[in-house]
């Protein structure tokens, strides 16, 4: 159908997983798809596969540095003479105890989940202004909602995610710019690869639908915060998380 024919979208962490899948979906719908990633290589290779459902790029970014987001923002409204989409998606992870953690793995978790969504946008958002209209797509974490075991650093930094999608949509509403976040549950992605081989401790068994999400799931979702379809939608987060946040039964109850 072609929904977001002649748009630009950037998805930050465009490489693998969840925001290739991103990159796909939008391309598929006629964007021209920007895959900002800090590692160059893999960008463009995606590309390649990206550029068998539509158009796509690559471009090398830094999100942790504003002088990386800012000339990411400036050389592709070069290019392109508009910015629509923003798909803030790359993200980390350290998993240990909390007396384990370290200076630096607290620095890193904040700089890169949570300063480098507010780096990016605020590069992009006076193009989206400048446009008149833009949406913004923070991909926040199941862990945004509850408290996860060895992740204080994570869960710090992705529920600080979903203060900053409110109070950005707020700010920026005005400038006809969409802020929402999504939050993945167990997603069959790169960075669960380990959990999601482990048939004993299996854990998409442990949500309603009974299976693990894909990067798929994901990216539809995130296309539909990208549409027209979705302009009412802000300040919004939405769990693609097969219902694992909001149930919980007992042991015993399911069987």
């Amino acid at each position: 159908m072609n929904r977001l024919n002649g748009k630009v979208a950037i998805v930050t962490g465009g490489a693998s997983g969840i925001g290739k899948a991103m990159c796909v979906a939008f391309a598929r719908e006629g964007a021209n798809v920007v895959v900002a990633d800090i590692d160059e290589g893999k960008a463009q290779a995606a590309v390649v596969e990206i550029a068998a459902h539509g158009k796509a790029t690559s471009i090398r970014v830094d999100v942790t540095d504003s002088a990386s987001t800012n000339a990411m923002a400036r050389d592709i409204h070069k290019q392109f003479g508009r910015i629509d989409i923003l798909a803030n998606n790359v993200g980390v992870r350290i998993v240990k105890p909390f007396l384990d953690h370290s200076d630096a793995d607290w620095n890193v978790m904040i700089a890169t989940n949570l300063t480098g969504p507010f780096l990016c946008a605020r590069a992009v958002v006076p193009f989206m202004k400048q446009g008149g209209s833009g949406r913004i797509i923070n991909t926040a974490s199941i862990a945004s909602f509850v408290g996860r075991p060895n992740r204080v650093a994570y869960v710090s930094a992705k529920a600080g995610l979903l203060g900053m999608t409110r109070a950005m949509a707020i700010d920026l509403g005005g400038m006809g710019i969409t802020v929402n976040a999504l939050a993945p549950g167990s997603i069959n992605s790169p960075m669960n690869a380990s959990q999601a081989t482990d048939e004993e401790n299996n854990w998409g068994k442990e949500t309603p639908v009974g299976r693990w999400g894909t990067p798929e799931d994901i990216a539809n979702a995130a296309l539909f915060l990208a549409l027209d379809e979705s302009s009412y939608i802000t300040g919004a987060e939405l769990k693609v998380d097969g219902g694992w946040v909001s149930t919980k039964a007992r042991a015993g109850e399911l069987d």
